[in-house]
């Protein structure tokens, strides 16, 4: 790849991010507006990278850039996340405590960047019915707390021995640990540890 001058990397540098933060190139009008240019200069600038290889552009078709300079390519944003043992989604069973590998995600996926993240291995059936089945990974958002509805990882009675995926449904004192499984039955506990929300579910159809 020929050099480029500072303002080409600035440009190409502009366009990758655009790219990682909204997942769609530029227009030529949104790289003359953020550098305060003519839409003239911008296009002239995207000739100059294109001769240079480092985009690549279709004539005619809006948005088209696409960066092939190894340099500039849009990187994801990435977070490891460890993957906590075995998460029942049945009866309460033992869990793990010790962390069996780490998951790296692209942050974009997260929800809130500024919270911690855990992965519980699902294990059973007692939420088919709401798309979460046996082998999932679950990733929750760590928390002490729910609100009525949530989907929580929580332990259940006072030695807290096992945890388990259900819904969280407080009501008069007790606390309703509801499955999405018409053929079994809710856990009704006035114990209970919440220790996250599920945030986000990753299935391997491999």
């Amino acid at each position: 790849m020929r050099e480029l001058t500072e303002r080409q990397k600035e440009v190409a540098s502009f366009i990758s991010k655009f790219i990682q933060k909204k997942n769609y190139a530029p227009s030529v009008r949104d790289i003359a507006e953020h550098f305060n240019f003519s839409v003239k200069a911008a296009h002239d600038h995207l000739k100059a990278l294109e001769a240079k290889n480092v985009i690549k552009t279709t004539d005619g078709i809006s948005r088209s850039i696409e960066i092939i300079g190894e340099d500039y390519s849009p990187r994801a944003e990435m977070i490891d996340i460890p993957v906590i043992g075995t998460i029942a989604a049945g009866l309460p069973l033992m869990s793990e405590q010790n962390t069996e590998y780490l998951l790296n995600l692209p942050i974009s996926m997260l929800p809130n960047t500024h919270s911690t993240y855990f992965a519980l291995k699902v294990r059973g059936e007692s939420m088919i019915e709401i798309g979460i089945f046996d082998g999932d990974i679950a990733i929750l958002k760590k928390c002490e707390t729910a609100n009525s509805g949530d989907i929580v990882a929580a332990s259940v009675g006072e030695d807290e021995q096992g945890i388990t995926l259900k819904g969280y449904y407080p009501s008069n004192g007790n606390i309703e640990l509801r499955p999405a499984n018409s053929s079994m039955g809710s856990i009704i506990t006035r114990s209970c540890r919440v220790f996250g929300k599920l945030s986000l579910l990753i299935r391997n159809y491999a």
